[in-house]
């Protein structure tokens, strides 16, 4: 099968088979044709309305950064796959378009910003499964949970701050409206999507 030349291995690169720490990169999730296809077009798409937001020198820098750290957590397991990591790449999309809404299985519209949830649910959940297969295979289960480790580093590297103040922001505001209600003064909480973090 091709993709055993072009799969991440790390003693075939430690013997001199080098293109394996770019092309793994370049493996298809599934071997299906049908969902080759589909993914070539959904992260097609996502990619060029993240590019046109957030700029192809961030992109690019997102892109390199998750593949560097999958390269050194596939020499410290001997094995990694960029599966999760493209996974992230749609928390990507979602936190800039939040309220965006996509059809889920090409029927049900869903906002952006619950398909993320529903990802980053099963990434986790991966993660969690990864140990029933320490018993028998612990190399493989440890690049598993690398691997979904690296996709959400990744995402929280670009985000995290983000993320942090709006934690914060929340807290202010809680307080804030909080202190106005006890002072019995009446505030309207703005409710425009457009205005929301």
């Amino acid at each position: 099968m091709m993709s055993s030349f072009l799969s991440f291995n790390r003693d075939a690169i430690l013997q001199g088979q080098v293109w394996r720490l770019i092309t793994f990169l370049m493996l298809p999730q599934s071997s299906s044709p049908i969902w080759i296809v589909f993914s070539i077009y959904f992260y097609w798409f996502i990619g060029k309305e993240t590019e046109n937001q957030w700029g192809s020198h961030n992109l690019t820098m997102y892109f390199l950064t998750g593949a560097v750290l999958l390269i050194v957590s596939g020499f410290a397991t001997g094995y990694t796959n960029a599966s999760y990591f493209y996974f992230s790449l749609f928390l990507v999309y979602a936190h800039l378009n939040p309220y965006h809404s996509l059809l889920m299985f090409m029927v049900i519209p869903i906002e952006a910003r619950w398909m993320a949830l529903i990802d980053a649910i099963f990434m986790l959940a991966d993660f969690a499964r990864a140990f029933t297969f320490y018993a028998y295979s612990p190399k493989f289960a440890a690049a598993m949970q690398l691997s979904v480790a690296v996709a959400f580093l990744t995402y929280f590297i670009f985000f995290g701050k983000d993320h942090f103040i709006g934690i914060v922001n929340k807290f202010k505001h809680r307080d804030f409206y909080r202190e106005m209600k006890q002072r019995k003064i009446k505030v309207t909480k703005n409710k425009d999507k457009n205005n929301e973090g």
